[in-house]
């Protein structure tokens, strides 16, 4: 375990110039002992009072990812998400919610079941799907979000 938590404060520190916290537009983030870059404009909450800032103050409309890491449909929707909201730009943000990590948010929201996506806008949820969907219908979910 301590060597595991080393090398995680060790992967932290070496991706702290690719990171927005520090300045940098490109996020990472650490899953396991490895790291995965994110689209732009994707982030993890990491609590409820982050989840308050980055989410419902938000001024631009976000997508919210409800997953698990041993969800296999999760895995398969999570690449979709990313591209179809990395294609748009500023118009929309990606927040992704591990259910496992911050479970309140999930029981708050009435998340029974996994991947569940949520739009906010203005601090409101506007729509809501449940279960691995076509890009298709993605591209539909978040351009009805944006008001494409």
């Amino acid at each position: 375990m301590m060597l595991r938590r080393s090398l995680v404060q060790l992967l932290l520190n070496a991706n702290r110039n690719s990171c927005p916290r520090y300045g940098v537009s490109c996020e990472t983030h650490v899953r396991g002992i490895g790291t995965t870059p994110m689209a732009k404009g994707a982030f993890n909450i990491q609590d409820e009072e982050d989840f308050t800032d980055r989410v419902l103050k938000s001024s631009t409309p976000v997508v919210v990812d409800f997953h698990a890491q041993w969800c296999g449909p999760c895995k398969l929707l999570a690449p979709r998400l990313e591209s179809i909201i990395g294609g748009k730009g500023d118009k929309v943000h990606l927040a992704k919610v591990d259910i496992d990590e911050v479970s309140d948010l999930a029981l708050e929201y009435d998340v029974s079941a996994v991947p569940s996506v949520l739009a906010i806008k203005d601090g409101k949820v506007v729509d809501k799907f449940v279960g691995l969907q076509e890009e298709s219908r993605i591209e539909a979910f978040v351009n009805r979000l944006i008001g494409e």
